[in-house]
Protein backbone atom coordinates (compact mmCIF):
# COMPACT_ATOMS: atom_id res chain seq x y z
CA UNK A 1 0.00 0.00 0.00
CA UNK A 2 1.37 3.45 -0.68
CA UNK A 3 1.43 6.20 2.07
CA UNK A 4 -0.92 8.21 0.07
CA UNK A 5 -3.37 5.81 0.01
CA UNK A 6 -3.04 5.02 4.08
CA UNK A 7 -6.08 6.37 6.25
CA UNK A 8 -5.39 8.45 8.83
CA UNK A 9 -5.37 5.85 11.36
CA UNK A 10 -2.71 7.70 13.36
CA UNK A 11 -5.15 10.42 14.74
CA UNK A 12 -8.05 7.98 15.75
CA UNK A 13 -5.60 6.58 18.53
CA UNK A 14 -7.04 8.91 21.06
CA UNK A 15 -10.54 7.18 20.36
CA UNK A 16 -11.95 10.87 18.85
CA UNK A 17 -12.24 12.94 15.47
CA UNK A 18 -8.94 14.81 15.26
CA UNK A 19 -8.63 18.81 14.28
CA UNK A 20 -7.95 19.42 10.47
CA UNK A 21 -4.57 20.93 11.03
CA UNK A 22 -3.00 17.65 12.33
CA UNK A 23 -4.50 15.23 9.60
CA UNK A 24 -3.41 17.67 7.11
CA UNK A 25 0.17 17.37 8.49
CA UNK A 26 0.00 13.90 8.69
CA UNK A 27 -1.00 13.66 4.89
CA UNK A 28 2.63 15.58 4.03
CA UNK A 29 4.16 13.28 6.04
CA UNK A 30 2.50 10.47 4.42
CA UNK A 31 3.28 11.69 0.89
CA UNK A 32 6.90 13.24 1.60
CA UNK A 33 8.83 11.27 4.05
CA UNK A 34 9.84 8.11 1.89
CA UNK A 35 13.05 6.81 -0.02
CA UNK A 36 16.97 7.39 0.51
CA UNK A 37 18.12 10.56 1.39
CA UNK A 38 21.78 12.36 1.92
CA UNK A 39 23.35 15.99 3.00
CA UNK A 40 26.55 15.42 -0.10
CA UNK A 41 25.68 18.61 -1.31
CA UNK A 42 25.76 20.54 1.65
CA UNK A 43 28.78 18.62 3.18
CA UNK A 44 30.29 19.59 -0.45
CA UNK A 45 29.23 23.34 -0.23
CA UNK A 46 30.77 23.42 3.24
CA UNK A 47 33.77 21.96 2.09
CA UNK A 48 34.13 24.85 -1.10
CA UNK A 49 33.53 27.05 0.61
CA UNK A 50 36.35 26.63 2.77
CA UNK A 51 34.21 26.65 6.57
CA UNK A 52 35.58 25.94 9.53
CA UNK A 53 35.19 22.53 11.04
CA UNK A 54 32.70 23.67 13.56
CA UNK A 55 30.56 25.27 10.94
CA UNK A 56 30.54 22.57 8.81
CA UNK A 57 27.71 19.64 8.38
CA UNK A 58 29.19 15.97 8.64
CA UNK A 59 28.09 13.96 5.88
CA UNK A 60 24.61 11.93 6.46
CA UNK A 61 22.73 9.23 4.69
CA UNK A 62 18.78 8.36 5.82
CA UNK A 63 16.39 6.01 4.55
CA UNK A 64 13.14 6.16 5.11
CA UNK A 65 10.42 3.07 4.38
CA UNK A 66 6.75 2.78 5.61
CA UNK A 67 6.04 0.39 7.54
CA UNK A 68 3.31 -2.11 8.71
CA UNK A 69 3.34 -3.05 12.27
CA UNK A 70 0.20 -3.94 13.62
CA UNK A 71 0.99 -3.76 17.62
CA UNK A 72 2.26 -0.53 17.66
CA UNK A 73 -0.18 2.78 16.84
CA UNK A 74 0.30 5.39 14.45
CA UNK A 75 1.62 5.87 11.18
CA UNK A 76 5.02 4.34 10.79
CA UNK A 77 8.17 4.45 9.12
CA UNK A 78 11.37 1.91 9.37
CA UNK A 79 14.55 4.50 9.25
CA UNK A 80 17.99 3.53 9.10
CA UNK A 81 20.83 5.47 8.95
CA UNK A 82 24.21 4.15 7.58
CA UNK A 83 27.71 5.42 7.31
CA UNK A 84 28.41 5.53 3.37
CA UNK A 85 24.59 5.16 2.27
CA UNK A 86 24.52 1.12 1.76
CA UNK A 87 22.90 -1.58 3.46
CA UNK A 88 26.25 -2.98 4.44
CA UNK A 89 25.10 -4.19 8.16
CA UNK A 90 28.75 -3.05 9.40
CA UNK A 91 27.83 0.54 7.98
CA UNK A 92 24.60 0.59 10.08
CA UNK A 93 24.79 2.66 13.05
CA UNK A 94 21.47 3.84 13.90
CA UNK A 95 17.77 2.20 12.63
CA UNK A 96 14.74 1.67 14.43
CA UNK A 97 10.96 3.44 13.74
CA UNK A 98 9.49 6.49 13.40
CA UNK A 99 5.95 6.96 14.95
CA UNK A 100 3.60 9.72 14.33
CA UNK A 101 0.60 10.25 16.10
CA UNK A 102 -1.61 13.38 17.62
CA UNK A 103 -1.23 14.52 20.02
CA UNK A 104 -4.29 16.14 21.75
CA UNK A 105 -3.28 18.56 24.48
CA UNK A 106 -0.83 20.39 21.95
CA UNK A 107 -2.99 19.59 18.90
CA UNK A 108 -0.03 18.80 17.09
CA UNK A 109 1.49 15.59 15.52
CA UNK A 110 4.28 14.35 17.21
CA UNK A 111 6.69 12.93 15.79
CA UNK A 112 8.92 10.15 17.96
CA UNK A 113 11.85 7.62 17.52
CA UNK A 114 11.48 3.93 18.50
CA UNK A 115 14.52 2.41 19.00
CA UNK A 116 14.65 -1.61 19.04
CA UNK A 117 15.97 -3.34 22.32
CA UNK A 118 17.55 -6.28 20.71
CA UNK A 119 18.58 -4.24 17.37
CA UNK A 120 21.07 -6.36 15.67
CA UNK A 121 18.37 -8.43 13.90
CA UNK A 122 16.37 -5.60 12.33
CA UNK A 123 18.97 -4.07 10.01
CA UNK A 124 17.67 -3.65 6.77
CA UNK A 125 14.21 -4.78 7.97
CA UNK A 126 12.84 -3.21 4.94
CA UNK A 127 14.29 -5.99 2.77
CA UNK A 128 12.49 -8.44 5.40
CA UNK A 129 9.63 -6.39 6.60
CA UNK A 130 7.46 -10.00 7.66
CA UNK A 131 10.12 -9.30 10.56
CA UNK A 132 8.29 -6.35 11.80
CA UNK A 133 4.78 -7.73 11.96
CA UNK A 134 4.99 -9.23 16.07
CA UNK A 135 6.70 -5.82 17.48
CA UNK A 136 5.52 -4.17 20.34
CA UNK A 137 6.26 -1.47 22.15
CA UNK A 138 7.21 -3.96 25.11
CA UNK A 139 10.63 -4.54 22.36
CA UNK A 140 11.12 -1.00 21.83
CA UNK A 141 12.73 1.98 24.02
CA UNK A 142 11.99 5.68 23.42
CA UNK A 143 12.40 9.21 24.97
CA UNK A 144 9.01 10.81 24.90
CA UNK A 145 11.26 14.15 25.77
CA UNK A 146 12.67 13.77 22.12
CA UNK A 147 9.54 14.03 20.75
CA UNK A 148 8.65 16.91 17.82
CA UNK A 149 5.90 18.48 17.70
CA UNK A 150 4.76 18.93 14.07
CA UNK A 151 2.49 21.55 11.83
CA UNK A 152 1.67 22.46 8.23
CA UNK A 153 1.77 25.48 6.84
CA UNK A 154 -0.87 27.32 5.77
CA UNK A 155 0.41 26.93 2.09
CA UNK A 156 0.91 23.25 2.27
CA UNK A 157 4.40 23.09 0.81
CA UNK A 158 6.33 22.45 4.75
CA UNK A 159 5.85 20.63 8.05
CA UNK A 160 7.99 21.87 11.17
CA UNK A 161 8.28 21.53 14.39
CA UNK A 162 10.89 22.01 17.68
CA UNK A 163 11.28 19.72 20.64
CA UNK A 164 10.25 21.05 23.93
CA UNK A 165 13.26 23.07 24.99
CA UNK A 166 15.10 21.12 27.87
CA UNK A 167 13.15 18.36 27.65
CA UNK A 168 15.34 16.00 25.56
CA UNK A 169 18.66 15.50 27.91
CA UNK A 170 21.66 13.23 27.38
CA UNK A 171 24.58 12.32 29.98
CA UNK A 172 27.68 12.20 28.16
CA UNK A 173 30.44 9.98 29.89
CA UNK A 174 32.98 11.85 27.85
CA UNK A 175 32.32 15.11 29.02
CA UNK A 176 30.88 14.22 32.25
CA UNK A 177 27.89 16.70 31.97
CA UNK A 178 24.12 16.44 30.43
CA UNK A 179 23.85 18.06 26.89
CA UNK A 180 20.29 19.40 26.04
CA UNK A 181 19.13 18.91 22.33
CA UNK A 182 18.72 21.89 20.26
CA UNK A 183 16.47 20.38 17.52
CA UNK A 184 13.82 21.10 15.16
CA UNK A 185 12.64 19.51 12.02
CA UNK A 186 11.47 21.15 8.37
CA UNK A 187 10.49 18.53 5.91
CA UNK A 188 9.03 19.19 2.17
CA UNK A 189 8.13 17.24 -0.67
CA UNK A 190 11.79 16.84 -1.36
CA UNK A 191 13.87 17.61 1.97
CA UNK A 192 14.25 16.02 5.54
CA UNK A 193 16.07 18.85 7.36
CA UNK A 194 16.78 19.07 11.21
CA UNK A 195 19.25 20.63 13.60
CA UNK A 196 20.29 18.17 15.37
CA UNK A 197 22.86 19.53 18.11
CA UNK A 198 23.57 19.13 21.53
CA UNK A 199 24.41 22.18 23.96
CA UNK A 200 25.24 22.28 27.69
CA UNK A 201 23.40 24.75 30.08
CA UNK A 202 24.72 27.87 28.38
CA UNK A 203 23.92 27.05 25.04
CA UNK A 204 27.79 26.16 23.86
CA UNK A 205 27.19 23.82 21.13
CA UNK A 206 28.85 20.06 22.56
CA UNK A 207 27.85 18.41 19.66
CA UNK A 208 26.87 19.08 16.22
CA UNK A 209 27.56 21.54 13.84
CA UNK A 210 27.59 25.58 14.92
CA UNK A 211 26.17 26.56 12.02
CA UNK A 212 22.66 28.35 11.28
CA UNK A 213 21.63 26.06 8.75
CA UNK A 214 19.89 22.89 8.97
CA UNK A 215 21.29 19.55 7.93
CA UNK A 216 19.65 19.34 4.70
CA UNK A 217 19.10 15.70 3.59
CA UNK A 218 17.81 15.29 0.19
CA UNK A 219 15.73 12.84 -1.73
CA UNK A 220 17.50 10.94 -3.89
CA UNK A 221 15.72 9.42 -7.35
Amino acid sequence: MKPYQLLLTALLVVGCESPEAPADTLRLVQLWVQGNYNNLAQTEADVAAGLPTEKTHRPMHQLFVPAEVPGIDGYLLFQQSSLDGSENPAMIFRHGLMQYFYDPESDRLRQRELYFKDAEQFKNAHRNPAILGDVTLEEMTWDAGCDFYLQANAQKTMVSGPITEGSCVLYSEGLQKEMYADDLVEITATEYRFRGRYVDKTGAVLWGTESDELNRLIRQE
